[in-house]
């Protein structure tokens, strides 16, 4: 479990070391790897992957609560009677935290700038239904370990 937390860290501040420099209007302690400058102009595109890189967002933020909801289920399932249970739901909060990084690996908004106004609003609705099922698969997990452990979310 320590290597997990110790790859998940170091995917962040990769993530974060590549990033460009915020302006100051920035809302900080965003993870903005995925910002297209080339997308920055008005438009459907810009707006589209807008809402794409706001759920990504919201889901960065709820990244720390998902891996202390997995520490602390894998703490409970260690006593008999839960390790079936706690097993599962810590194994789909894993596949949930590696559901996350696989999308923001896989998401190229770079090349927006390259592909005509059909193509990239075509990426960008894949790229959207993706995003949303990470965000739906990090939310389910994350309420069945805060049920598993008896807590309200």
């Amino acid at each position: 479990m320590r290597l997990i937390h110790l790859i998940w860290i170091g995917t962040l501040l990769t993530t974060a070391a590549c990033q460009p420099a915020q302006k100051s209007d920035d809302h900080a302690g965003h993870a903005d790897h995925a910002h297209s400058s080339e997308t920055a102009a008005a438009g459907p595109v810009a707006k589209k992957e807008q809402e794409i890189l706001a759920v990504h967002d919201s889901l960065m933020a709820e990244m720390s609560d998902l891996m202390r909801l997995k520490k602390a289920v894998s703490a409970k399932a260690a006593a008999p009677a839960a390790s079936r249970q706690g097993t599962e739901i810590s194994r789909r909060l894993g596949e949930a935290d590696d559901a996350m990084m696989t999308w923001m690996n896989q998401y190229n908004g770079d090349t927006l700038g390259k592909l005509d106004q059909t193509k990239a609003l075509d990426y960008l609705s894949d790229q959207q239904n993706k995003v949303n099922q990470v965000r739906d698969q990090m939310r389910r997990s994350m309420a069945d370990a805060n049920a598993f452990l008896g807590k309200q979310p």
